[in-house]
């Protein structure tokens, strides 16, 4: 059962109700520490809500969707909107995963007297992010619904393990790097030339940055290949902020998780897939298909 301050919930039956929501984001990973509030009020709000006092400010235009649930644990119907601006959050910020994994939680008070306290009207944490030049848009996702996800094991043709974890056991072998120059592609392609590689060895590996802005954050490698203007590592996706001339990073292959790359690896006693596993010609996917035991007629 909720538990709503008799105050709160006395206002919140009144006719007329001057009460706005506070969210409080706090965030994970390499922002870790950092509190980011925001209200949809058109004033900023310092509130204490008996953990931590912040101050939930309206500088991003922050909209939230309407809030909706159910007892079957679908993904609640929350989105959490804002503007891109230089007093909130950055578009940076936003492509270096600011939003990723971090805890969410949404206040309902009374902005005329916060000292009835505060109503919770949800918890949980970012879900995907989408963003594009002018705003950004986070799903909210519940702890109810975060209970539907899988967390056993299922029938795969594709090996289930990580690269390089300890089901897979294959070793890390990083090669440092600095960058000679950057390409056309801003913040997604640069030049290399120290790497002697062939064209394609680096393709589906993956790049950590060493200094710079970027000092930290991993990228994936869409292709590895000699341009005749030297040797361009062009990314999956653009980098947080600039890559230029000076910045050092190391590079390493991965695994596309197909039976035949790992057995190139020598590494095949490790595979964690049914590689094997009989697949129909309408080429549906494996959950559930029976795999024939060794020996078996």
């Amino acid at each position: 059962m909720k538990k709503i301050p008799i105050l709160l919930k006395s206002h919140l039956q009144q006719t007329v109700t001057t009460y706005c929501f506070l969210v409080k984001i706090e965030c994970k990973g390499s922002y870790e520490g950092r509190l980011i509030g925001f209200t949809n009020l058109d004033d900023a709000i310092t509130y204490d809500d008996g953990e931590v006092t912040a101050t939930y400010v309206a500088t991003n235009g922050f909209t939230p969707s309407a809030l909706e649930s159910d007892s079957e644990m679908n993904v609640d119907n929350a989105q959490l909107t804002g503007w891109v601006n230089d007093t909130g959050v950055t578009e940076e910020e936003i492509l270096s995963g600011i939003f990723d994994y971090a805890k969410v939680t949404i206040y309902r008070v009374n902005y005329m007297d916060l000292s009835m306290g505060h109503e919770v009207v949800g918890y949980g944490t970012c879900g995907e992010t989408k963003f594009t030049d002018q705003s950004w848009s986070t799903e909210w996702r519940s702890i109810a619904q975060q209970a539907k996800q899988v967390i056993g094991q299922i029938y795969s043709l594709t090996c289930r393990a990580k690269f390089g974890d300890e089901r897979c056991k294959m070793p890390f072998i990083w090669t440092t790097a600095t960058v000679s120059g950057e390409a056309t592609r801003n913040r997604a392609e640069f030049f290399a030339d120290a790497i002697a590689q062939p064209d394609g060895y680096y393709d589906g590996g993956v790049v950590e940055w060493l200094t710079g802005p970027n000092a930290g954050a991993q990228m994936e490698v869409d292709e590895f290949a000699d341009t005749g203007s030297g040797r361009a590592i062009r990314l999956i996706l653009p980098m947080p902020y600039p890559i230029e001339a000076g910045h050092t990073f190391m590079i390493r292959r991965d695994c596309d998780k197909h039976f035949t790359t790992c057995q190139a690896y020598g590494n095949h006693l490790n595979f964690r897939g049914e590689h094997l596993t009989p697949v129909a010609d309408t080429s549906l996917s494996v959950p559930g298909a029976n795999i024939r035991a060794v020996g078996a007629q």
